[in-house]
């Protein structure tokens, strides 16, 4: 990006999170916004957006753009699409001319310590699945309510914005490998 007109401009930081989803675009905006964003420490400023945000390699990461602030200027967080998505959704525009996600077809909770203790496990681990759409993706691979996400395609998954990440990254009819375990039971299984 191009700040206070000081082209060139690269400072450092450290990341602090992953897949944080800040609901910038709002609910009434869209229904489902893919809202996945990396969040560092390093100093983002207005004109930052669109600028690269590279790891120690020069590696593309991501694209910074936004920043948690009260005034406008840098406070301490700035926020950065990850490159996969970007990838994605460049290649959806250029073949599809709009995006394309994939839809698990189910309602889910995280597993935090009252769900495990209502539900009877004793792992705080997983996304639960509340209930399965008929006829969606996971109800045609015979995933079950009260079944619990472990891994998609080897990522372990724990927070609802890691799974709607790993769907964000996919598109229509992919398959993607689910390990999920039911009463106690680990099992795979591929969704399409």
């Amino acid at each position: 990006g191009n700040p206070f007109n000081l082209t060139s401009t690269v400072t450092a930081g450290i990341i602090s999170a992953k897949a944080r989803n800040l609901n910038i675009l709002g609910k009434n905006m869209t229904e489902n916004p893919l809202e996945f964003y990396i969040q560092t420490d390093a100093a983002v400023n207005r004109g930052n957006s669109g600028g690269a945000l590279v790891d120690l390699d020069g590696k593309l990461i991501g694209i910074n753009s936004a920043i948690a602030s009260n005034t406008g200027s840098y406070a301490g967080y700035s926020f950065a699409i990850p490159s996969n998505i970007v990838k994605k959704i460049t290649n959806d525009l250029i073949n599809y001319g709009m995006t394309q996600k994939a839809y698990l077809g189910v309602n889910i909770a995280e597993v935090d310590a009252k769900l495990a203790d209502n539900i009877g496990i004793k792992k705080i681990k997983g996304i639960y699945i509340a209930s399965v759409v008929k006829d969606g993706a996971a109800f045609k691979a015979g995933l079950n309510e009260g079944d619990i996400i472990i891994s998609v395609n080897g990522k372990f998954i724990n927070t609802l914005p890691e799974l709607n990440e790993m769907m964000a990254q996919s598109s229509p009819n992919d398959n993607l490998k689910l390990v999920y375990e039911r009463e106690g039971k680990t099992s795979e299984v591929t969704v399409t």
